[in-house]
């Protein structure tokens, strides 16, 4: 038992094994993107907007990731958001930048039996 102790092919096998394991678990509990009604996430949307977090946006997003989170974030960086609700196929975001009101869209998709939101045009074909 101690020769194994201090032999450096123990440890590496050890640790790599132990690594296998940290990924598997990892992966295992990944929480699934977007969220099980739009009504939950047009609030967890709103809640992001309103904390500047692109982090918490991102998972909420049907394609994009970061890139397309961080610009929808810095659309809101000096607006106040308001509210945000689900109407119409897609998540309003009602909020005010400089005296003035306005509304932003983000439609909403269904997959995989989760909602999210789908800032990015893209032609149906």
């Amino acid at each position: 038992m101690r020769r194994q102790l201090t032999n450096l092919r123990f440890w590496i096998m050890v640790f790599a094994v132990g690594w296998l394991l940290m990924v598997f678990a990892s992966i295992a509990f990944w929480p699934e993107p977007g969220e099980e009604s739009p009504d939950q996430l047009a609030v967890e949307v709103t809640n992001a907007l309103r904390a500047h977090d692109f982090h918490r946006l991102e998972p909420l997003l049907a394609v994009g990731g970061e890139d397309v989170a961080k610009s929808t974030v810095d659309h809101f960086k000096t607006a106040q958001v308001e509210s945000g609700t689900y109407r119409d196929g897609a998540i309003v975001v009602a909020y005010s930048h400089a005296g003035t009101r306005a509304e932003f869209r983000l439609p909403v998709e269904l997959q995989d039996g989760r909602y999210v939101v789908n800032p990015v045009v893209t032609p149906k074909g």
